[in-house]
């Protein structure tokens, strides 16, 4: 047996969970004044080129608020924002990357229709003439379902 039939069998039997249904979250804060390169990496959208950018702006001077990060070239107040709940400017870094299963979301079930409440009737269209008043329409068949028939 090939491999790839084992870790195939093994998926199904529920062994190996799928790699789509764990994901990475940060937990914690990372200090943009401290961090070291490796820290600097766990920031969702932070590459090699952006660290090498802080690294170098934190050199010349420290950061003294997160907006400052703005400034650096290639990350604009859009990323900022999305990533202030996890920097700093002082205090230690405890930013760690955690890795969650998924669960999927999953929506209540539609309830079953109720045999003393009939799901109602879509209305047949009705073209109305010209000059004819909307009101005056008449759409045959479609009774109030909550009255017996006449």
């Amino acid at each position: 047996m090939s491999r790839g039939c084992v870790v195939t069998l093994m998926f199904m039997l529920g062994l190996v969970p799928p790699a789509r249904a764990q994901k990475a979250t940060l937990e914690g804060v990372v200090n943009l004044n401290t961090a070291s390169p490796e820290e600097l990496r766990l920031l969702s959208g932070v590459g090699p080129a952006r660290i090498r950018n802080i690294l170098a702006y934190r050199h010349k001077h420290p950061f003294r608020t997160v907006e400052e990060l703005a400034r650096i070239k290639g990350i604009g107040r859009k990323m900022v924002r999305h990533l202030r709940g996890h920097l700093a400017v002082n205090g230690p870094t405890t930013a760690e990357k955690i890795i969650r299963p998924v669960s999927p979301v999953a929506s209540p079930p539609a309830p079953p229709p109720s045999p003393t409440h009939p799901q109602p009737r879509p209305l047949p269209a009705q073209r109305l003439r010209k000059g004819e008043p909307a009101h005056q329409a008449v759409v045959a068949g479609q009774g109030n379902s909550c009255l017996p028939p006449p």
